[in-house]
């Protein structure tokens, strides 16, 4: 039984049992035990910790302790011979209590300063490559909820003939994003039509967010009579068309097979439920937009995912956005035994260096 599933009879979320109180010997033996796991992934005896974290109690003492922090529903034990691991409650008191700042080094923060600044030319490219770079320094996935189209201010509006009945609407927001759409058209239309139709959608419904247009492009239409001009009920319904499809955001997974050789996943069984998980990017969409809810940097563990097939995981997510505009959440999918304080630190870097490429001019 793993330390998630020891836990589970205990509260079903770790945050409810955060807040227990330890003495000062019990908080020492708590977070050697957790940084000893971090790095082995394998359970933690009291002779490992006399001998390898220097600790000034003999191994009888700590075994003791140990036997405590299981009884405060820290420490599980997955077999009678066997040494601890840390629970969901124990990493969620080591984040909230125990850990040291969230530091990142230089060099990890100007190389992704550099990759980025490469990628900020097209937007799906700068957030591909952030998801890289998330996985990259951290060895776990990294992943990027792009900006959901209603949150997205619409600047400008622009139609260009494909084919008779073929053409693409070009959506620019404030941040400079560009969203591209293929239409389907009943009646074929030229390029000086297209371009007059343009201007008009922009001039009525810049500065509308996406939900808002479309209302309104509605209420317009039902309002026109049949003697309408043709090219302003043309140019409504190529607006409603244009944004009619779905709303949400996409997102970029990067860095799955990071995670292949994780003790946590040596189950067969474990690791398809994972790698199902990150395939339906809807259920992560999911998972990462709760993270918009929130201010700074999100850490979630263990069972307190909503997501049960990440129940063995931890996510350390955050938002970004263009000037003081919310868009999208970056973040890290990795096991509950993840360097959390190095996690944190490369999220919120991450997160503020997208914001500030978006909020930039030219991007």
């Amino acid at each position: 039984m793993s330390g998630a599933e020891g836990n589970a009879a205990l509260s079903k979320d770790p945050k409810d049992r955060a807040d227990i109180d330890l003495e000062p010997r019990e908080t020492e033996i708590l977070k050697s035990v957790i940084e000893a796991h971090i790095v082995t992934g394998e359970p933690v005896g009291s002779r490992t910790l006399s001998k390898s974290r220097g600790l000034d109690l003999s191994p009888a003492t700590i075994r003791n302790i140990m036997s405590d922090l299981e009884a405060k529903g820290l420490l599980a034990q997955p077999h009678t011979s066997a040494g601890r691991v840390p629970t969901d409650i124990a990493y969620r008191v080591f984040v909230d209590r125990l850990m040291g700042p969230p530091r990142m080094a230089p060099a990890q923060a100007h190389a992704i300063d550099e990759a980025l600044l490469r990628s900020r030319s097209e937007i799906p490219e700068l957030l591909g490559e952030a998801s890289r770079q998330l996985s990259r320094f951290s060895k776990h996935v990294g992943v990027v909820l792009a900006p959901e189209l209603r949150r997205i201010v619409v600047e400008h509006v622009e139609f260009v003939r494909l084919e008779a009945k073929r053409v693409v609407a070009i959506l620019v927001d404030r941040a400079g994003m560009v969203h591209n759409r293929i239409l389907e058209i009943e009646e074929p239309l030229d390029q000086d039509d297209l371009d007059r139709m343009g201007r008009q959608l922009s001039e009525q419904f810049g500065g509308f967010t996406l939900p808002r247009m479309r209302e309104a492009l509605l209420t317009r239409m039902s309002e026109e009579t049949a003697q309408c001009d043709r090219l302003v009920a043309a140019s409504l319904e190529l607006g409603r068309l244009a944004i009619e499809p779905g709303l949400g955001g996409d997102v970029f997974v990067e860095g799955a097979s990071n995670l292949l050789g994780a003790p946590e996943f040596s189950s067969v069984r474990r690791m398809r439920a994972l790698f199902r998980t990150l395939e339906e990017k809807s259920r992560l969409v999911e998972l990462l937009s709760r993270v918009l809810e929130g201010e700074g940097v999100q850490v979630v563990i263990g069972r307190e995912n909503p997501v049960s097939d990440l129940a063995d995981c931890s996510v350390v997510a955050s938002t970004y956005g263009s000037g003081d505009r919310i868009m999208g959440t970056v973040g890290i999918v990795g096991p509950t035994r993840m360097e959390y304080a190095r996690a944190i630190a490369l999220v919120d870097h991450l997160a503020k260096v997208l914001t500030r490429l978006l909020s930039s001019p030219g991007i």
